[in-house]
């Protein structure tokens, strides 16, 4: 059926509501015109949402008091629950309206919102800002975790719950908010690069003021998530890192990142732009791509070996020679344990099959019991938080 036989039939169906409230002929046309653009309304995207909230609330004026839903159900077949909700989006998420119509919120989702607080609000732009996509499922979570703290039974803090399931929870906190912060810190490094890119003349000493710090920081970050630590092959009381494995393209970001945060191992200012255009942009970029991105086979990896003075954490005996470079296999590494203690080891290090009761817990399960201290994110800098939601009537 078309739009414009759906109207004709919604205005037949609505003729005893007209009658019952003595409309007059007047206000009659004015709503069966409102009555055709809401029925012929695609309503698929973010915008057609707050629109349609927005139409409700000005028919409301028009109509005796109460009855809107009445008339919605009678003149467009919508449901009362249906007309609640899109008030509900244009009421208490129209502060916000810009940044969800930017992110691209679905309706439906945006209808889950609209029971939100000011708070939950934002810490659901927070997480859609960081993900391709908001479900319903995730905004149920959040909500469900930001109210937690308010329950009879307070949630117990994850870095108090012992157990395998205790320390598999704050190894979920670590990977969701280490790689959250690796990942700005990383962007911020390619915009400073970007800008100086830009200009004809690149100031060097302007630039490693703004990322030699930030470098640093970051190449700790990504070695805290992702590097092992096993007893020098040397000296069991020496702790080293067990590097990522040479060659690898993670490896190359690694040590990239570690090669940037000391101004003396940059290039000179005739390779300058060079290194930033064909080294530091390309691998950086590959590091914080949103979604998986394949290696190219033929491509090659930068030469930027990480400098085994920063592989030693504690100082050996002056007799001891420095560890060789390349990474050590976890086998080696366990075996040398192992062979400290006057134990032979006998090493499986066959990876074994993904077992549900192994896997670390999604960001959206981790973010069902989130931090207690609510920090806004940056994205609603300059954003008036709303009111708390309000029930349409």
């Amino acid at each position: 059926m078309s739009a414009i036989s759906k109207a004709a039939a919604s205005a037949n169906r609505a003729r005893p509501f007209y009658e019952e409230h003595d409309i007059s002929k007047e206000l009659k046309s004015m709503l069966e015109e409102e009555a055709k653009l809401l029925i012929g309304t695609r309503r698929r995207s973010t915008e057609d949402a707050f629109e349609e909230g927005e139409r409700f609330e000005r028919i409301a004026t028009l109509l005796p008091e109460g009855t809107l839903e009445k008339w919605a159900v009678e003149c467009c077949g919508y449901t009362a629950r249906h007309v609640r909700t899109k008030r509900a989006v244009h009421r208490n998420l129209q502060a916000y309206k810009g940044i969800l119509v930017a992110l691209a919120v679905g309706p439906t989702v945006l209808g889950k919102m609209s029971a939100a607080t000011p708070e939950q609000v934002e810490q659901i732009i927070g997480f859609a800002s960081m993900h391709d996509r908001l479900r319903v499922q995730d905004v149920t979570a959040i909500m469900a975790g930001s109210t937690s703290d308010t329950d009879e039974t307070p949630a117990v803090d994850p870095h108090d719950a012992g157990g395998l399931e205790g320390l598999k929870a704050i190894i979920a906190i670590k990977v969701r908010d280490g790689m959250k912060e690796f990942a700005a810190h990383v962007e911020e490094i390619l915009t400073h690069v970007a800008e100086a890119l830009e200009k004809k003349n690149i100031v060097k000493t302007k630039l490693e003021e703004q990322i030699v710090l930030t470098a640093r920081l970051a190449s700790h970050e990504l070695r805290s998530l992702v590097e092992f630590v096993a007893p020098n092959e040397k000296a069991a009381y020496v702790i080293d890192p067990i590097r990522l494995p040479a060659g690898s393209r993670w490896a190359a970001v690694s040590a990239l990142l570690y090669k940037i945060s000391s101004d003396t191992t940059w290039p000179g200012k005739a390779e300058l732009r060079t290194w930033l255009e064909t080294e530091v942009v390309p691998t950086l970029t590959w590091a914080t791509a949103k979604k998986p991105v394949p290696t190219d086979p033929d491509a090659t990896i930068p030469d930027v070996a990480m400098p085994l003075a920063e592989a030693v954490v504690a100082e050996p005996s002056e007799a001891l020679e420095p560890a060789a470079s390349g990474a050590r296999s976890i086998k080696d590494a366990v075996t040398s344990v192992a062979a400290a203690f006057g134990v032979d080891a006998n090493v499986d290090v066959s990876i074994p099959k993904k077992l549900e009761e192994d896997t670390i817990p999604t960001v959206t399960e981790a973010l069902a019991a989130p931090k207690k201290q609510f920090q806004r994110p940056t994205i609603l800098n300059g954003i008036t938080p709303a009111a708390p939601p309000a029930a349409a009537v």
